[in-house]
């Protein structure tokens, strides 16, 4: 038996301004007259995720954890922005849910066919996402629940791609499993990670690059692969 192991955002669906936006929604719902700008809070996503530093084992914050250390970190942004620490702390609290916002994401063209299609030929679906503890919330709100087999979220078990951990997760997640495929957008976590443990890996989404097994422009083309 087959399976594949998806990436969720820039694979199954595509954001805009995920993180930033979100921490910018939160400020403005909590102090509407802010002259913040998302500009002015999008420098301060491109660090601070256990997901920018894989290297490190978070195997102690997972579930609420996570969320205690992400709202934390969250409340420093907005402290760096200069903002009252009661505005900072109530903000804070108010990202999730903004995060959580299905209209946040939005599924490719051919997303579900593709999904329907590796379902009826016969291959099991794994979710393998470096992403919030609760992604399952937004998956059941996008409909695409019923398409996985299981799920392995990084904030559920405390390691992100690339580490071996999450792997391992993935291929202990099913039983009878004979070959597994790596469908993502980041070479270097979807790609580096699943060919160092074993995976045919599927870069989409993105320009030709020489370390994936296949590289495809839109996931439609997955079927005259598999």
């Amino acid at each position: 038996m087959r399976a594949i192991c998806w990436d969720f955002d820039g694979t199954l669906v595509h954001s805009h301004c995920l993180w930033s936006g979100s921490i910018w929604k939160a400020l403005k719902e909590t102090a509407p007259n802010t002259t913040i700008t998302l500009n002015d809070v999008r420098p301060y996503t491109a660090s601070g995720f256990t997901w920018y530093t894989p290297e490190n084992d978070y195997s102690d914050l997972v579930g609420e954890r996570w969320w205690d250390y992400m709202n934390k970190y969250f409340e420093n942004i907005y402290l760096s922005l200069g903002l009252d620490g009661n505005i900072a702390k109530t903000a804070s609290q108010k990202v999730r849910y903004f995060i959580k916002d299905r209209d946040n994401y939005h599924l490719y063209n051919d997303t579900i066919a593709v999904l329907e299609w590796v379902k009826k030929v016969g291959f099991q679906n794994i979710l393998l996402s470096n992403n919030y503890p609760d992604l399952c919330d937004v998956l059941s709100e996008l409909g695409l629940m019923q398409y996985f087999d299981a799920f392995v979220i990084s904030a559920q078990i405390g390691y992100d791609k690339p580490r071996k951990e999450i792997f391992d997760h993935a291929k202990k997640a099913l039983l009878d499993i004979d070959q597994y495929y790596m469908v993502g957008d980041s070479v270097s976590s979807d790609i580096v990670g699943g060919k160092k443990f074993g995976m045919t890996t599927i870069l989409v989404h993105k320009p030709f690059n020489e370390m994936a097994d296949y590289c495809i422009s839109s996931l439609g083309e997955l079927c005259n692969i598999l």
